[in-house]
């Protein structure tokens, strides 16, 4: 199969793209990727890594299907035209769009060129671009299943989780069964704090906040913190000043190796984090960004919380003394914490990469051999040959 990638703008997009042509990839040198991306997206600083070849199109960053249409139409237009030139260049079987800007011209692209076109919504509250392009898939995979109220698609929809990328799921195996196991409260635990592909400056200043709290409950406790590219400085220099056990990363491309070290993870409640979380079996705490679009953030921590797997915290009404209480609470009663492994656990789905892939590859075939129509209906339509017609043996 060649298959179309079209992802990018932020890491919760582009890197179960990377899990999916992982996978694509590894099943034989027969198969081929082609990533689609925005002009500007963080996936023209990451994709060359990784050796994929990638076409940049037009940015339509803000929606194609904003009030300032208009505007956008020139740009949308010659962006389609090139899109649909990438896929026919490139002879793609199937387009899977990631959600985000910067899969829609691909995907309508590749629906124009009557491609098997699957769609792949991490969210519980879709975004807008795939409740929008929802009409022109032939499956929508989902990480939450709820995801298929929001989406007039009946019969598309089809929960198969979040791709993660190969080596995460490895050595999410091995943490998990750890993690899942009886034991007594870790006496060095090691606190794992995420703030999306972008950093959280509000999550980097509640640690440095609470750490004369923190460090007094628990004393052996250190603390892993990505604090985004931008705010990486400043929050260094805060955690020396205050004596931090631990240190700060502006990024980290082996996530799986933190996640290995966390005993328990705050975060924001961004859907490729979450998948990670669960896979590892790990507790967490989490403050949903505010301002997400459509608040899916929360309704995303909601699931994890009503689970039992996390704490669901308000940023707004987020005290230290409360986040403190929340941290001892799970990393001080080893019971809780394996039940909040457990329900972590439970929500998790590291073979998705896989199972999407199998989809893909079962929509190709299917909209290259279609199954005749069965019944009467079809044998009257077919004309036998003429000596069967004529009754001759």
């Amino acid at each position: 199969m060649r298959l179309a990638i079209a992802a990018g703008g932020t890491g919760g997009h582009l890197f179960p793209g990377l899990a999916l042509a992982e996978d694509l990839l590894g099943r034989g040198a027969d198969h081929a990727v082609l990533f689609l991306g925005a002009e500007g997206g963080m996936e023209q600083r990451v994709l060359p890594r990784y050796g994929h070849r990638l076409t940049l199109l037009p940015s339509l960053k803000g929606g194609i299907f904003s009030l300032d249409f208009a505007q956008k139409s020139i740009r949308m237009c010659r962006g389609y035209l090139a899109a649909r030139r990438a896929l026919l260049g490139f002879g793609a079987d199937a387009v899977v769009g990631l959600g985000g800007y910067a899969s829609a011209l691909p995907v309508l692209a590749g629906w124009g060129i009557e491609l098997p076109v699957m769609l792949m919504e991490q969210n519980v509250i879709p975004g807008r671009t795939t409740r929008k392009l929802a009409a022109f898939a032939d499956e929508i995979g989902v990480q939450f299943s709820e995801a298929g109220t929001y989406l007039r698609a009946p019969g598309k929809v089809k929960p198969v989780g979040n791709p993660l990328r190969k080596r995460v799921a490895a050595a999410a195996r091995t943490a998990a069964s750890r993690n899942l196991k009886e034991g007594p409260a870790p006496e060095d635990a090691t606190l794992l704090v995420l703030g999306g592909s972008q950093g959280a400056q509000f999550l980097n200043d509640l640690v440095v906040k609470a750490w004369p709290k923190l460090s007094k409950a628990l004393p052996g406790l250190k603390v892993i913190l990505v604090a985004g590219r931008e705010d990486e400085p400043r929050t260094a220099a805060a955690f020396a000043a205050a004596g931090v056990r631990g240190h700060v990363l502006p990024f980290c491309d082996n996530m799986e190796e933190l996640y290995v070290e966390a005993d328990c993870v705050l975060a924001r409640a961004g859907a490729t984090s979450l998948a990670e979380i669960a896979a590892f079996a790990l507790p967490s705490l989490l403050v949903p960004y505010p301002h997400a679009a459509d608040d899916h953030q929360f309704h995303n921590a909601r699931v994890f919380s009503r689970a039992g797997a996390a704490w669901l915290l308000d940023q707004k009404n987020l005290e230290a003394e409360r986040f403190v209480q929340r941290v001892v609470d799970t990393l001080r009663q080893p019971e809780r914490r394996r039940r909040m492994a457990q329900a972590a656990f439970d929500l998790a789905r590291p073979e998705a990469a896989a199972e999407v892939i199998d989809r893909l590859l079962k929509l190709v075939d299917r909209k290259k051999f279609p199954k005749p129509p069965s019944g009467t209906d079809h044998e009257r339509r077919t004309p036998k040959p003429p000596a069967l017609q004529a009754g001759v043996a």
